[in-house]
């Protein structure tokens, strides 16, 4: 017998997915935007980049993987809003008034509509660049650590947003702040520049970064066949950085961000 908390997760999580139907600009919208992004970076930046890749990789395959973790950070770190409109229609107010079994159902039935939406954005990216011939060179193994880079990318800026959202009441508040997180993120990665066209305080800075943490073991899967997850990837003040230390940092952020927003949610939801 399915318990009460799941079953208002899943009752939740239908509702989310309701909107999502009646709202299908906002789907499609979000299924372009990497689309646009990607075709407008390929388009400017394919000649100056053609020195640094060499010639055995494309500018498009090189960014492919930049435009998948930018779209799962893009997704994720918006998955609050969604909470924030609830609150000011005051549908969340009777959410928490109503007999729930755990109140925590309220997040996590966002969490599970947002994940699943994101995914589905980056099905679309694979099959477009697919047609446009690239391929994915790492095998099954590859496959599978390419999910994980998402799936923590995803987790981890979602359990961010979600607190946030909490910790505003109006949802342009949270906006702001997104507008003001997401550029930095995104421009002080390796998502459209490889690591070497950085200066060289920047490389080490970037190394902080999820999203490049992210970055490096995908790109590595998805342009090598002979890849390993001892290769180096990097090199920081500590030495050689490979793709054990950037899932390392990863999990690292996911556990500080989860912990930050358990303590937001545990004390707004009480």
């Amino acid at each position: 017998m399915v318990s009460p908390f799941w079953q208002e997760t899943r009752v939740q999580t239908w509702r989310w997915f309701l909107h999502s139907r009646r709202r299908p600009i906002v789907v499609v919208s979000g299924l372009m935007q990497p689309i646009i992004w990607m075709t407008l970076f390929v388009l400017v930046f394919k000649n100056s980049m053609s020195s640094v890749l060499g010639s055995d990789l494309t500018y498009l395959d090189f960014v492919t993987p930049g435009a998948l973790l930018f779209t799962a950070f893009n997704a994720s770190l918006n998955a609050g809003v969604p909470i924030l409109f609830d609150r000011e229609l005051g549908f969340l107010d009777r959410l928490r008034a109503a007999p729930l079994a755990d109140r925590f159902s309220i997040v996590l039935s966002s969490a599970i509509h947002i994940a699943a939406i994101t995914l589905l954005q980056c099905l679309v990216i694979v099959a477009g660049t697919t047609l446009l011939g690239v391929r994915f060179q790492g095998g099954s193994s590859g496959a599978l650590l390419a999910l994980a880079a998402l799936c923590l990318v995803i987790l981890g800026f979602t359990s961010l947003s979600l607190g946030l959202a909490f910790q505003f009441r109006r949802h342009f508040e949270m906006l702001a702040v997104v507008m003001i997180v997401t550029l930095p993120l995104i421009f002080l990665s390796s998502a459209f520049a490889p690591l070497e066209r950085l200066p060289d305080l920047l490389q080490n800075l970037v190394l902080l970064n999820p999203v490049t943490m992210a970055i490096e073991p995908l790109r590595l899967v998805y342009t090598r066949a002979d890849w390993s997850l001892g290769a180096p990837l990097a090199q920081s003040w500590l030495g050689p950085i490979n793709s054990w230390h950037f899932l390392l940092g990863l999990l690292l952020f996911n556990l500080l961000a989860g912990l930050w927003s358990r303590k937001v949610l545990s004390r707004k939801l009480a």
